[in-house]
């Protein structure tokens, strides 16, 4: 079964990262740098995509980790 993509955002005054679609979060902090460091850390470690989303919820890039080599 293949890994979902795992998203960084802001809600209720906390930046969260999570797996889309998911309701719990991986991370939740005060600082928008800590959970883009761990939503980095697990697309990754998964090798999927980590989708940042802006203060409003709007989209802003992707990072794809889907084919990394073995080092990476």
């Amino acid at each position: 079964m293949a890994q979902t993509n795992v998203e960084t955002f802001y809600e209720d005054m906390l930046w969260k990262t999570r797996r889309e679609g998911s309701a719990q979060s991986i991370v939740v902090s005060t600082k928008r740098s800590e959970a883009l460091k761990a939503g980095r850390l697990c697309a990754v470690r998964d090798c999927v995509d980590h989708v940042i989303r802006d203060m409003d919820g709007r989209f802003l890039y992707q990072n794809s980790y889907r084919d990394l080599p073995e080092t990476y």
